[in-house]
């Protein structure tokens, strides 16, 4: 028997396209794959008893800390399904010289796709026809166009980059603000201007947010921020709820600061049942789903698998996040 991968899906694998070639991928290159479909995300005991003897364990939304890798002293990589971390102790795994993969790119078509989506929804009140069908009513429900407006790109990375894309043809002004500079290439051939975060707020009519969660864009949207924009600004949020202090934007939205917001994720989440937003008819909501499409799963599954195959093979992948370990494991 081979080394041991363990996937742990928390949904069924039927979701993704051709699941079973990405599996043969790595039962050709000599792992043993366990596929466990879940319909919840492990917790520390179940993890532990999933992981017995594993080398690699692909993830989805599990806690990986010092007292799981003590637990497993086997295991060598945790490749996460996705870009976001937060839930993975890099120093524990630096402890333990174990190396941690994300995907970078994989999802940004879905994810871009999505959140435009969810601008249009708002945009154009489709939840609000929609309700207004259901029930028997029938009137005119007045929306924003695009064309002419100005987007704000908050973190132009991978996905932000494909939201400009998409959208090109709208003939909108595209503006950012990212920490790192913008690629000059693209920020020529697609008009992008590079401004300060204060003014991409105060100038944009439609707000996406698409910078990763970190302790420096902790509430980077709040009460403070929410004041410099329009009164008809749309936020759209599809990368991680903490970046936005949800109770700044819930004032935001009642005292009529912004416009409307459209959410795919949250501070808590699943979402409680008593948060204010789920009444607000001017908030569109989404339970962190953006990024699931079986095409875009299959992606997803097939970097983070080929993943565990470099590392195995002595290479860092190019989506390994604690490059501190490539020579304790002997990565070129």
């Amino acid at each position: 028997m081979g080394e041991k991968v363990y996937v742990g899906l928390s949904f069924p694998k039927r979701m993704i396209a051709h699941f079973e070639d990405c599996v043969e991928l790595l039962e050709k290159n000599g792992f043993e794959v366990v596929v466990d479909e879940n319909d919840h995300t492990l917790n520390e005991e179940e993890l532990v008893s999933r992981l017995e003897n594993a080398y690699a364990f692909v993830a989805a939304g599990e806690k990986v800390n010092d007292s799981v890798l003590d637990r497993v002293p086997t295991l060598k990589i945790v490749s996460r399904m996705g870009v976001g971390y937060e839930k993975i102790d890099v120093d524990a795994m630096n402890r333990h010289g174990a190396a941690l993969t994300i995907t970078p790119g994989a999802n940004a078509k879905p994810v871009a796709e999505y959140a435009i989506s969810l601008m249009m929804a708002a945009a154009r009140k489709v939840c609000c026809a929609d309700n207004l069908c259901r029930s028997g009513g029938w009137r005119t429900i007045f929306g924003t166009s695009l064309e002419g407006k100005t987007l704000g790109i908050i973190g132009l990375g991978h996905i932000g980059k494909q939201v400009v894309k998409y959208l090109s043809g709208y003939d909108m002004r595209v503006i950012t603000f990212t920490r790192s500079s913008p690629d000059p290439e693209f920020a020529k051939k697609y008009h992008v201007e590079a401004l300060s975060l204060e003014d991409v707020l105060s100038q944009s009519d439609f707000v996406f947010i698409h910078a990763p969660s970190t302790p420096q864009t902790y509430h980077l949207l709040n009460k403070e921020r929410f004041a410099l924009m329009k009164e008809n600004t749309i936020l759209v949020n599809c990368a991680r709820g903490e970046i936005v202090d949800e109770e700044a934007l819930i004032e935001a939205l009642k005292n009529h600061q912004i416009g409307a917001a459209a959410l795919d994720v949250f501070e808590k989440e699943p979402v409680d049942p008593d948060n204010p937003l789920l009444k607000m008819d001017n908030v569109v909501l989404s339970p962190h789903t953006a990024g699931m499409t079986f095409e875009g799963r299959k992606i997803v599954v097939d970097m983070a698998f080929q993943n565990i195959i470099d590392i195995r093979n002595g290479i860092a992948p190019k989506g390994l996040v604690n490059k501190d370990v490539a020579q304790v494991l002997n990565l070129k």
